[in-house]
């Protein structure tokens, strides 16, 4: 690499690149914020609390159906069970009235399996309610959680918008210095070298690949006017001392 390049405004890329940099570091915060993860954070608990809620009234729903069907065929039964006894207060033969008292026997065991299933429900019904009220007390707390976490990273973003906002018209005043071949350049190495195009040399160091010069490329770059662009050795970024 030849380090010396034809006369180019390094001072005014440099002054381009570091406008480019500081909206690039705004670009990579955003997802990295600390407000945005606290947002993640209370909204994912708020979600996993609505997510129980709907579980928990879904369980009292299921009791309630299970009560109800139950009540349902408990009548049912007392109605058959009613009209057996009725029919063997009329019934004279042993045979047939003991057939009519095993069938009323069977009705009222099955009674009983509807009344064991009912309490069941019943149970399940009251704790999946002692549970829902738990919830109740907890959720506004996580709703409000949720919404200052919220008004926080919108605050943040709010203001990164405003700073991006002041370097888009800085870097449309400093790129109004640069004439079209140095713009062309500038972009065609910010995609070559990952957003850094322009580097400053910091005693005998490139700040583009934080690299020490040999001394014979320091007299290479120092053979190119201060403000002016060379080329870095090492990375081939543009280099401005």
């Amino acid at each position: 690499m030849s380090g010396t390049l034809g006369p180019m405004n390094g001072a005014a890329m440099l002054a381009l690149q570091e406008i480019d940099s500081a909206l690039d570091a705004i670009g990579h915060r955003r997802p990295r914020l600390p407000e945005l993860a606290a947002h993640q954070a209370a909204a994912a608990s708020l979600q996993a609390a609505q997510r129980q809620r709907a579980a928990v009234v879904q369980r009292i729903e299921a009791a309630q159906a299970a009560i109800e069907a139950a009540e349902a065929a408990a009548h049912d039964l007392t109605a058959r069970r009613t009209r057996l006894e009725a029919q063997l207060k009329t019934v004279i033969a042993p045979r047939e009235a003991e057939a009519l008292m095993n069938q009323i026997a069977g009705l009222n065991a099955q009674r009983s399996d509807l009344d064991d299933q009912e309490l069941a429900a019943l149970d399940q019904q009251g704790e999946a309610e002692a549970e829902l009220a738990a919830l109740a007390t907890q959720e506004p707390a996580l709703v409000a959680a949720a919404e200052e976490a919220a008004a926080a990273l919108a605050a943040t973003n709010a203001a990164l918008d405003e700073e991006a906002a002041s370097l888009r018209a800085r870097r449309e005043a400093a790129a109004a210095t640069l004439s079209a071949a140095d713009h062309a350049a500038y972009d065609h190495a910010r995609k070559q070298h990952g957003g850094v195009a322009v580097a400053h040399l910091e005693g005998h160091r490139c700040t583009g690949c934080h690299l020490d010069l040999s001394p014979a490329e320091m007299d290479t770059v120092k053979a190119v006017p201060v403000g002016d662009a060379a080329e870095c050795p090492q990375c081939a970024r543009f280099l401005v001392r």
